[in-house]
């Protein structure tokens, strides 16, 4: 699996997900509702749009977005910049090989970007690093055999319409399998001393949590 997407594919990227700015919105405003204060991580943060709506939402917060893209990067924070937040930063980073110090971190996140970990627990285990001890990680990505019925109203709900979403979801993401399977046994494996899967219909949120 290529966990880097290509130059190309890195513009397409921004192209469409600018235009999923209600999706983004909910997302973001889920986040800001937990953290008042603090340093947010955002792993494979792409083209950097949710982390720019979060330090738009709450200028109190310092959020960092990774991704081993170096067009990403180069992407976010041309978004940063005409977007005006001075409180949000991007970095090319690799998951597994995060520059941080231990404890660093009030939440970790990861929007999108779980489906190309070749090595989720390696991945896990450097967020558990990384991240302060009583706080949680909440990693995002869609649910690929979603129901058509769910799929619709996923999409009504987050105002997108069924065409190009419901096959770009279909595209990106892990199946159910995966996700009570292949994420759910690298989370018990991993250092984090507690995980639970919430199901949003088309996307699901796993939470890791370090006591």
């Amino acid at each position: 699996m290529i966990e880097g997407i290509p130059a190309p594919g890195a513009y397409l990227y921004n192209f469409l997900t600018r235009k999923r700015k209600n999706l983004d919105r909910v997302i973001a405003e889920e986040i800001t509702n937990k953290i008042e204060h603090g340093k947010i991580l955002d792993i494979g943060t792409g083209p950097g749009f949710i982390p720019i709506k979060i330090a738009k939402f709450n200028p109190d917060l310092e959020i960092i977005g990774i991704d081993i893209s170096k067009t990403m990067i180069k992407l976010a924070k041309k978004n940063a910049e005409k977007a005006g937040v001075n409180n949000v930063t991007f970095e090319v980073m690799s998951a597994y090989k995060l520059r941080f110090l231990e404890e660093q971190f009030d939440l970790v996140t990861s929007i999108g970007a779980l489906h190309h970990f070749n090595n989720p627990l390696k991945a896990f285990n450097e967020m558990y690093r990384v991240l302060k001890s009583q706080r949680e990680v909440w990693i995002y990505d869609f649910i690929t055999d979603t129901p058509k019925k769910d799929m619709r109203k996923f999409l009504e709900e987050v105002g997108l319409p069924k065409f190009p979403w419901s096959i770009a979801f279909r595209l990106h993401g892990l199946n159910y399998r995966e996700w009570t399977g292949e994420i759910s046994k690298a989370a018990e494996q991993s250092k984090f001393d507690d995980y639970k899967l919430e199901r949003n219909k088309a996307l699901m949120k796993l939470i890791l949590r370090k006591f």
